[in-house]
């Protein structure tokens, strides 16, 4: 049987300096395909000296293309492709991508699968790729949404056939499955005070708008009032980029984000908190941190954001106590692997933190199914998923079109 080579195509892999969800999923998703069966040839269209720097290490090579947003020769370089790899299948991650391999797809026949994430967030909504969508919607075979959002954008915006978009949020490593070792634990315990009986109840976020930082606080009060062994960690990383009322990306400069952290201490002094919830700047390692907590809580108030550290903390059995949006509504099942509550309701958060942690039993029972939960997220899961698509687009016939040549 021949291998299924395929094309992966992306626009770019970086907004701030850090790899974005594309850019991680080339990192962990390229080297876990099963290389006898599926030859992926993974290309970007551009990329600054930064990220041509960290891709020199990455586990598998990775093209980049050198293409600018409007470059015509794009198309060109992609039928080259097409032709000298005899592709089989595209998969195609954001606009570009997207709109120069679907004319690709449709001049040689070869599917196309297009993959977002939240790339209108950072970049408007051109004109000429409203009208490329309408008229490349026929070859598109299949679209992967990175969140609910992005799904309701495909549809809505992008002209999408709701039947062939599924939805894909992250794919968390197989190492984050593994619990850090007890003695890191531990160690970081006792770094933070926290006796060998208290409960930590604890987040990963950023300092901006619309995190759920402050409700986050108020739900910890409530709590500490009824709980006498609890401890509350916010570890943050401070943010880039916020959104704006109106919708646009904007900078979030070091001084904001001190600002923010400023005035959530002085919150927790005021709430009369502030001896026992602790703010710890994000650590290189972050799995002992994790893996201190009895909780994780996600007090989202918009649904754009990441559920990736609230899947990394089920990965290691952590139940969950999130608002009920975006992501989190799909990923948690009250009274299973987590609880859900009402946006901006520190009650009902407070409520369901204090049964968990009252109750070793059902703590226990629902971070044991969360973990089982969080495999469906995991980088083979996200793998076999691929393997199958590809297999069932290269197994079709071609359209009329012929191959580049």
């Amino acid at each position: 049987m021949s291998r299924i080579n395929v094309l992966w195509i992306i626009d770019h892999v970086c907004y701030d300096g850090s790899l974005h969800g594309g850019g991680r999923l080339f990192w962990n998703l390229l080297p876990k395909f099963d290389d006898e069966r599926y030859n992926v040839i993974p290309c970007l269209l551009r990329a600054d000296e930064e990220i041509e720097e960290v891709f020199k290490n990455s586990p598998v090579p990775v093209r980049i293309m050198n293409k600018g947003k409007f470059d015509v020769t794009t198309l060109w370089a992609i039928l080259r492709l097409i032709r000298t790899e005899k592709i089989d299948v595209m998969h195609l991650h954001c606009y570009g991508a997207s709109l120069f391999g679907r004319i690709a797809s449709l001049i040689t026949g070869v599917p196309a699968i297009i993959h977002d994430y939240d790339t209108a967030i950072y970049f408007p909504y051109p004109p000429y790729l409203w009208l490329a969508d309408r008229l490349l919607k026929s070859s598109t075979r299949r679209a992967i949404a990175a969140s609910p959002m992005v799904k309701d954008y495909f549809v809505n915006r992008r002209a999408i056939d709701p039947d062939k978009i599924t939805l894909a949020y992250h794919a968390i490593p197989m190492e984050k499955f593994t619990p850090a070792p007890e003695t890191e634990i531990s160690r970081i315990r006792a770094e933070l005070g926290i006796g060998d009986n208290e409960k930590v109840i604890g987040t990963v976020t950023k300092l901006g708008p619309e995190r759920g930082n402050k409700m986050l606080l108020r739900a910890a009060a409530k709590t500490l009032d009824r709980l006498s062994n609890a401890r509350f960690v916010v570890i943050y990383k401070p943010t880039i980029f916020h959104r704006r009322p109106s919708g646009r990306y904007v900078d979030f400069d070091g001084a904001e984000s001190e600002s923010e952290l400023s005035e959530l201490e002085a919150y927790a002094a005021e709430l009369g908190i502030a001896d026992r919830l602790m703010f710890v700047i994000e650590p290189d390692d972050l799995e002992p941190y994790i893996g201190a907590f009895d909780i994780f809580v996600a007090p989202y108030l918009n649904q754009r954001f990441s559920s990736v550290n609230l899947l990394e903390a089920m990965a290691v059995g952590k139940p969950v106590v999130a608002t009920s949006i975006g992501e989190q509504r799909d990923i948690i099942r009250s009274g299973v692997n987590g609880y859900l509550v009402p946006v901006n309701d520190e009650q009902a958060m407070a409520d369901r933190i204090v049964q968990l942690a009252s109750n070793d039993g059902e703590l226990e029972r629902l971070g044991k199914q969360a973990a089982i939960d969080a495999e469906n997220y995991s980088v083979n899961g996200y793998v076999r998923m691929l393997q199958e698509w590809y297999e069932e687009l290269s197994a079709k016939p071609k359209t009329d079109a012929v191959r580049a040549g």
